[in-house]
Order: C-alpha cells, then sequence, then structure tokens
C-alpha cells in the first residue's frame, strides 16, 4: 500500500514506528511522561506541607532528639519575628491589682508585681516576684520623687483619663531602681484573674501547709471562707485568686510562692493538649479582662514561648528572699540587700550584668539597708 505524503505546514513529523510493531504509538501511550511530571509536583506540594507542618508543631513544642531539643526552622523568618517580638530577651510587666467597690472610680492598689523574661533564642524564661512594699525611688504627686512603697508608684500616676500613665510609671520605677527595662505591660484584677482561670479549667497546686481565712472577701462585701487543706488541690478561679491573695497567718513572702504556683499551674494547664477546646474561652476572658499593650500577634507568640519552655524550665524567683524590714521607716516598708539582689537576679535572668546593675542603682538610689 503506497504510503500518505506529510501533512503540508509547520507541523512536527510523527513519531517513528515501534522497532516491535508495525502500528504507531497510542496517543495515551506518549501521555505517560506528562503523568510522571503532575507526580512530581504533587510529590513536592506534600513535601512542603509536610515541613511546614513539623516547623508549626516545633515551634510550639520542640522535639527531642537523642536528648537535644530541636526544631525545625522556617527559611528567613525567626521564632520572634514571624509573631512580632524582639529577637532578644525582653519582659513583660505583669500587675495584680487589688480591686473594691469603692476604689472602682480611682486607682487600685497593686496587689502583685511580676517580671516575665522570656529569651527566645535560648528556649528559656523567669518570673521575678517583687514585694509590693519594697522601697525605691518613685514619682511623687508633686511632680518630683519620693522614697515610697514600689506601688504606690501606680497610684501617685493614676490618671481616668490616659490609662496608659500608671502602668507606665511604675515599669520607670522599677527600671530606674533595678535596671530592668519593661518591653510589655499586662495589667489585671483578680475578678478578672478568676474568669482567666475558670476560662481553662481550674489551676492544680500542691499546698505545703493546711490555711485558710473564715472572712475572706475580694470585695469587702460578700464572704466566701476559704480553706485549703495540705496536698494536691484542684481549684476553681475564685479559689486560686483567694489562694495567692490571703495572708492571714502567712506573710507577702508566702504569697509570692503561692501566686507563683498558680501562674505556673495556669500555664501547664494551657500547655496541655486537652486545652485546645478551651482557648478561644481563654482568649474571650483574658481580652475582656487584660490591659495590655501586647497584641493579639504578640501574645500569642508569648504563650508559645511559655508552651515551648515547659514549666519545669520556667525559673521562679523572688527579690523578697533580699528584702530586711526598714528599721528606721515610719511605715511598715522592706528594703532589699544590694548583693542577695545581684545573686537573685544573675541566676534567675542568668545575667550577671543585670544583677550587678541592680545593685548599683539600687545603691545610688539610697534605699538599701
Amino acid at each position: 500500500m503506497a504510503q500518505l505524503p506529510p501533512p503540508a505546514g509547520d507541523f512536527p513529523p510523527p513519531p517513528p514506528p515501534d522497532a516491535s510493531s508495525s502500528r504507531w504509538p497510542a496517543p495515551w501511550e506518549q501521555a505517560a511522561p506528562r503523568r510522571r511530571s503532575r507526580r512530581w509536583w504533587l510529590a513536592a506540594l506534600i513535601a512542603l506541607f509536610v515541613y511546614l507542618l513539623l516547623a508549626a508543631v516545633t515551634l510550639v513544642q520542640p522535639a527531642s532528639v537523642a536528648g537535644r531539643s530541636l526544631t525545625v526552622p522556617i527559611p528567613g523568618v525567626g521564632p520572634a519575628r514571624l509573631f512580632a517580638l524582639p529577637d532578644r530577651p525582653f519582659t513583660v510587666l505583669v500587675v495584680g491589682l487589688d480591686v473594691r467597690p469603692s476604689q472602682e472610680s480611682g486607682p487600685s492598689r497593686t496587689d502583685s508585681i511580676l517580671l516575665v523574661r522570656v529569651d527566645p533564642s535560648r528556649n528559656r524564661a523567669a518570673i521575678l516576684s517583687i514585694p509590693r512594699d519594697t522601697m525605691m525611688v518613685v514619682p511623687s504627686l508633686s511632680g518630683g520623687t519620693t522614697r515610697d512603697r514600689v506601688n504606690t508608684a501606680y497610684v501617685y500616676a493614676w490618671s481616668r483619663d490616659d490609662p496608659a500613665r500608671a502602668p507606665a510609671a511604675l515599669a520607670e520605677t522599677i527600671e530606674r531602681n533595678l535596671g530592668i527595662h519593661v518591653d510589655y505591660r499586662v495589667i489585671f484584677d483578680q475578678r478578672g484573674a478568676a474568669s482567666i482561670i475558670d476560662a481553662a479549667g481550674g489551676a492544680t497546686v500542691v499546698v505545703k501547709e493546711a490555711f485558710g481565712q473564715d472572712d475572706y472577701s475580694d470585695d469587702d462585701i460578700n464572704v466566701v471562707p476559704q480553706s485549703f487543706l495540705q496536698g494536691e488541690q484542684h481549684l476553681d478561679g475564685y479559689q486560686a485568686v483567694a489562694y495567692g491573695r490571703i495572708r492571714e497567718g502567712s506573710s507577702d513572702y508566702d504569697r509570692i510562692r503561692r501566686q507563683q504556683q498558680v501562674a505556673e499551674a495556669l500555664v501547664d494547664r494551657l500547655s496541655s493538649p486537652s486545652s485546645v477546646t478551651k482557648l478561644w474561652g481563654v482568649w474571650k476572658a483574658y481580652r475582656d479582662s487584660v490591659e495590655t499593650d501586647l497584641g493579639r500577634r504578640q501574645t500569642a507568640g508569648l504563650f508559645v514561648f511559655l508552651k515551648r519552655i515547659g514549666t519545669d524550665r520556667i525559673v521562679t524567683a523572688s527579690l523578697g528572699d533580699a528584702a530586711v524590714s526598714c528599721a528606721s521607716c515610719r511605715a511598715a516598708l522592706i528594703q532589699l540587700r544590694p548583693d542577695e539582689t545581684s545573686r537573685i537576679i544573675s541566676e534567675a535572668f542568668e545575667d550577671a550584668s543585670a544583677g550587678q546593675r541592680a545593685a548599683e542603682l539600687l545603691i545610688q538610689a539610697g534605699v538599701t539597708p
């Protein structure tokens, strides 16, 4: 049979016939390379998805390999940058207010002062408590300075028209007397703290010695007796706040340690995989009860860092261990011993220069024993 002439135009010539057959390859046989190409792209997309998933998971919980903590990096984006946080150690001032009905239209007492120091690059965090009766140089009502309790800085600078003024004055006081720069501030009262703890499902603490208070009240109106038995206790929000606030039969130093217990228990609770269903409720309670200059993205980043560090590796310390009563003061103030203050800050932050700087500033301020 005579072969047909090739088609006219610029079309490429057809492929030669299969050597083992006189027929031309079928169209579906010629399409095989395209299927292999599509499979390559699909495999690449799956690999990218798995990589990003591992990066997200290890960002929150580093993998343990041969005793080492490892994370999968995101090229060009560090963990701190991802959450718009400083790529260096940063400090968050956490202030708990004691709000009473008679004070809701004016300044409230600063009941607890915590400094949360986070080092993203070293997976390290510390919680440093400052006793509220610590003598420091604080801004006075006249616009100058005076030596008074550190918590009066918040009261003296309080302004109904400028809510940021009081916490800024407290942060400035801490930096002036201890040399610790405050990057962010979180302010809440006792009822706000209770709502956050309730939303998280409560807090579990270990009570070292049984104690309580029959006439306990968080508002000077409603009395709700509180009793804490020795041993492990699971507390709801109201009970957890009372656990950290009761002063009867104990000291401010005991209160600080109990407050740190509750803080650690809350972080541990929120770090549990079972708490995923509670995160929205916790976020809503946090949003409704906290004043802060942390954005949503930064707040999420702070939680991620605390989660990946783990409560067993978060260092807790108190400057109450460096305090002595002020013998020459008319009021019940305490003073910080420079040498012990230096040691506590150096060990908590793993920064000897920070401890030395704090001791020097306290001496310069004239607030040491």
